[in-house]
C-alpha cells in the first residue's frame, strides 16, 4: 500500500537536513537578485555625492588684429576639477551608508532562512500528522475484511460493509489532503532554493531565552544604522561650502602666451538647497521615529508571543503524547471487542473518528504556534540558526 511506502520514506531516501538548505541561500537566483539591486543603491549613492572626474577641453579662434598687423589661428586648453571641501562628512556618510547595506544584506538573509524554517517546519507537522493517520488505514482495512466476512456469512446485512468502505474511503480522501499539502511546502520549498531528495525533520525547535533576545534581531541594528546613515546626510546637507571649482587654461594668441587658473565656490544657498537640507532633516526624524516605533512593537509583540508559547507548553506540548495514547488505547480495545463480538460497529468507528480529530486538532495548533514564531522571527531579522536549541 501507498501508506507504507509514506511511513518508511524518511528511511529509505538520503533526506536534507536544514542546515542544508540554508547553505543554500546565498546560490538562489532570487536572493542574488535583491543583493544585486542592494549594491546598486549603494553604488547610486556613492554617486550622488563624490566628485565628478577631470574635464578637459579646448578650442580654436580665427583673430584678425584691428590694425591689420597680423592675423591667424589661436588655440586655447583647458583642464578643471571640482574639490570636494567636506570629504571627511562624505567618507562618514559613505561608511554609515555602506553599514546600512551590509545590516540590510544580513536582514535579508535571515528573513530567507526564517521562510525555509517555516515551510520545512510545516512539511514536517504535516508528514507526522500524515504517518499518524496513514497508520489507522491498517485497522480501517481490518475492520472491512471482518464486515465482508459477516456480510458473507449472514452476521451483518451489506449496510455496515458500505459504512465501513465510506469510512476507509473517507481516509484515504483525508490522507491525500494531507499529501497534496505536503507536497505543496515542498514545492514552496524549492521556489526559495534549489534541492533534491526530501526533508531531514531535525533541528527546528529554537530556544526561547534566544528568541526574545534582541541581540539576535538583525532589523534592531539596521534601523539604528540608518539614523545614523540620516545624520551623516544631514550634516552633509548643513555645509555652506561643500566644493571648490579649480580651472587651469593655457591660451596661445597671435601675439602673447596666457596662462590662467580660475576659482569658483559654489554657496549652498537658495531654494533648491533649502529643500535639500528640510529634506535631510525630515529623512533624519523619519528614521528615528521608525527606531522608535521598533523597540516599542518589539517589547509588545515578544510580550504576546510569550503568552502564545507559553499556553502551547501548557496546554498542548505536555499532554500530547498522553492524548495520543489513550486515543490508540482506545482503538486498540474498541477493535478487540469489535471483533470479539462484544462491540458495536457504530462504536469502533467512533474510536477511530476520535483518534482522528485529535490529530487533525494537534495539527492545526502546531502549525499555528510554529507559524507565529516564523512571522515574528520574519518581522524582525531573527536568524533561525542563531536561536535554535
Amino acid at each position: 500500500m501507498r501508506f507504507i511506502l509514506i511511513l518508511l520514506l524518511p528511511y529509505i531516501i538520503m533526506a536534507d537536513s536544514i542546515e542544508t538548505l540554508y547553505e543554500k541561500v546565498s546560490q538562489s537566483n532570487n536572493y542574488k537578485s535583491k543583493i544585486e539591486t542592494l549594491n546598486a543603491e549603494f553604488q547610486g549613492t556613492k554617486a550622488s555625492v563624490l566628485a565628478d572626474g577631470f574635464n578637459v577641453g579646448g578650442g580654436v579662434t580665427y583673430a584678425d588684429l584691428k590694425d591689420n598687423s597680423d592675423s591667424g589661428i589661436e588655440y586655447e586648453a583647458f583642464i578643471s576639477k571640482e574639490l570636494k571641501l567636506n570629504s571627511s562628512k562624505i567618507d562618514n556618510f559613505l561608511r554609515q551608508s555602506n553599514q546600512y547595506k551590509n545590516l540590510q544584506t544580513k536582514s535579508l538573509q535571515n528573513r530567507y532562512k526564517v521562510q525555509i524554517w517555516q515551510l520545512y517546519g510545516d512539511y514536517c507537522v504535516a508528514m507526522e500528522a500524515l504517518q499518524a493517520k496513514a497508520e489507522l488505514s491498517s485497522v480501517y482495512d481490518a475492520i472491512k475484511d471482518h464486515m465482508q466476512k459477516g456480510v458473507e456469512y449472514g452476521e451483518f446485512d451489506n449496510s455496515k460493509l458500505i459504512m465501513s468502505s465510506l469510512a476507509l474511503e473517507s481516509l484515504n480522501l483525508e490522507l491525500s489532503k494531507l499529501e497534496n499539502l505536503v507536497q505543496m511546502y515542498e514545492s514552496q520549498i524549492k521556489i526559495l532554493v534549489d534541492f533534491d531528495g526530501q526533508f531531514e525533520c531535525k533541528n527546528l525547535e529554537v530556544n526561547i531565552d534566544k528568541l526574545f533576545d534582541p541581540e539576535h534581531s538583525a532589523l534592531w541594528p539596521m534601523l539604528e544604522s540608518n539614523v545614523q546613515k540620516s545624520e551623516a546626510s544631514l550634516k552633509m546637507a548643513q555645509t555652506t561650502f561643500n566644493s571648490v571649482n579649480v580651472e587651469a587654461k593655457y591660451i596661445d594668441e597671435l601675439d602673447t602666451n596666457r596662462y590662467m587658473v580660475n576659482f569658483s565656490l559654489p554657496l549652498n544657498i537658495g531654494e533648491k538647497n533649502e529643500a535639500k537640507r528640510a529634506m535631510a532633516m525630515s529623512q533624519t526624524s523619519a528614521a528615528n521615529y521608525e527606531l522608535e516605533a521598533f523597540r516599542n512593537h518589539y517589547r509588545h509583540e515578544s510580550n504576546a508571543l510569550k503568552q502564545r508559547v507559553d499556553i502551547y507548553k501548557k496546554y498542548l506540548l505536555s499532554s500530547e503524547k498522553t492524548i495520543l495514547q489513550h486515543a490508540n488505547k482506545l482503538i486498540k480495545q474498541s477493535n478487540m471487542r469489535f471483533m470479539a463480538g462484544e462491540e458495536s460497529f457504530l462504536s469502533m468507528i467512533k474510536a477511530t473518528e476520535t483518534k482522528l480529530s485529535m490529530i487533525e486538532t494537534i495539527l492545526n495548533l502546531k502549525i499555528e504556534r510554529h507559524n507565529a514564531v516564523a512571522q515574528y522571527m520574519y518581522d524582525y531579522s531573527i536568524d533561525p540558526q542563531g536561536v535554535k536549541k
